[in-house]
């Protein structure tokens, strides 16, 4: 088993590098860093550890927050990060070892799977409990068992949404607003080619945003109620398909550079060639950090939906923060994470300074949140992202990342996706997707 959980993770090592809710991932040829909190007398020596170096500031000021109101608890946190595949498998081997492992860690979406299905982390259920009025559950929950434990917490909500590129859209003379279904964004991504020669949209080969967010809204997973995988489905080669269309109308291209976290995507979206991108909201980052030329001129809407009436809501990315079995501290560990990560001040930071749309629901309507005038998200983008969260609520549907989903996701980014939009374009949807879930190995 522990061959093939550490076979598994080698195998997604390009796919997981893009998995894609808290930021980019530290250059493998850097050396690890260490991070830590103000050290005080008597405190609990605790190790953490991340893949994002954009993590250790958050942890270390949340530490500080900690011990100012916790005098009588105080820690004194180390936070270690490196390049995010070798840091995920040297966490496995710890695991597996029973030796070596930090107190906690950050562990990418994608990887999950693998850390939950063998009992390396401890349920943080007990710790959650005074935040479970206040937060999005999902976004907990999602980080479970079929027994009703959660084992981890998120930095964001990871609400996708629909960026639309307003300069092309006049031009079009489409509106975004009267977008509500996926047949209405096909309409409008015929007036937008007729008017300005430019697709509407881009679908990766090489990741799994764009054909997950039409899977998740009609209600099916990657993987089934028992961890198995689960892309073998009509409905999802009926999304196949509906996006075989796309493409085959010039309304949907392969986007440059295979994902839409390459650099040659990063400059096709910059330069205006497509008109709409649909992200999560976490992806507003990408835009302030790679597409300054789009300052002003993006908006964002709710994704489109099957049919009207639909919840227009799903989450997809993330980052599961969890606490290890064995380590000396579990319940102070437990409430540390539970607080950093759900407490109003942890999601205030996670907004201000990483751009996370929070999953503490009371901040959707603090003025002091949504009407910053010094916030650069908010600065950049023409319509206001916290319009969409209040609207759609607390309704949203999150992927399921038990069992196989790890080696499933690995196979998806790295052939199936691939396959299906510029390989194999000729093979029957079905066929093709059936052929993929064979190869999956878990």
């Amino acid at each position: 088993m522990a061959k093939k959980l550490i076979t598994g993770i080698l195998a997604s090592t390009m796919a997981l590098s893009m998995a894609l809710g808290a930021g980019i991932a530290v250059n493998a040829e850097e050396a690890s860093t260490q991070g830590t909190n103000t050290f005080v007398d008597g405190g609990t020596e605790m190790s953490f550890w991340t893949f994002q170096e954009l993590h250790v500031g958050f942890w270390t000021s949340m530490a500080d927050v900690w011990n100012e109101q916790n005098p009588d608890r105080p820690i004194n946190l180390t936070v270690t990060t490196g390049e995010s595949h070798s840091t995920h498998s040297k966490l496995l081997v710890a695991c597996q070892s029973g030796s070596g492992a930090p107190d906690m860690a950050d562990i990418e979406i994608g990887y999950y799977g693998s850390f939950l299905k063998d009992g390396y982390l401890l349920p943080i259920n007990d710790a959650v409990e005074p935040y479970k009025d206040d937060i999005v559950m999902s976004r907990v929950e999602m980080y479970g068992d079929n027994e009703g434990n959660y084992y981890g917490a998120d930095f964001h909500l990871g609400a996708t949404v629909a960026y639309y590129n307003m300069d092309i859209m006049n031009e079009a003379g489409v509106d975004p607003g009267t977008i509500v279904t996926w047949d209405d964004y096909v309409e409008a991504g015929k007036k937008v080619l007729e008017a300005t020669g430019k697709p509407m949209c881009a679908v990766e080969t090489a990741d799994l945003f764009f054909p997950q967010t039409m899977l998740l809204e009609k209600g099916v997973q990657y993987v089934d109620e028992e961890g198995n995988p689960n892309i073998a489905t009509q409905e999802h080669a009926d999304v196949i398909n509906y996006i075989r269309e796309m493409i085959n109308l010039g309304i949907c291209e392969i986007a440059p550079g295979g994902f839409v976290h390459a650099e040659e995507w990063y400059g096709h979206l910059n330069n205006g060639d497509v008109a709409s991108v649909i992200m999560p909201l976490w992806y507003m980052g990408r835009f302030t950090d790679y597409c300054g030329d789009l300052e002003g001129k993006m908006a964002i809407y709710p994704i489109p939906v099957w049919n009207e009436g639909d919840t227009r809501e799903v989450l997809q990315g993330g980052t599961g923060t969890s606490v290890i079995k064995g380590t000396e501290n579990e319940q102070l560990a437990k409430d540390f994470l539970a607080f950093a990560k759900l407490s109003a001040e942890g999601c205030t930071y996670e907004w201000k300074e990483l751009g996370f749309d929070p999953i503490r629901t009371e901040l959707w309507d603090d003025p002091e949140i949504t009407e910053d005038p010094d916030n650069k998200f908010l600065n950049y983008f023409t319509t206001n992202p916290f319009d969409i969260l209040k609207e759609n609520g607390t309704d949203i549907t999150a992927p399921s990342i038990a069992g196989a989903y790890s080696a499933t996701y690995s196979v998806l980014v790295s052939t199936t996706y691939a396959n299906a939009f510029e390989i194999s374009v000729d093979q029957d949807a079905m066929e093709l997707l059936q052929s993929e879930q064979d190869t999956i190995i878990f």
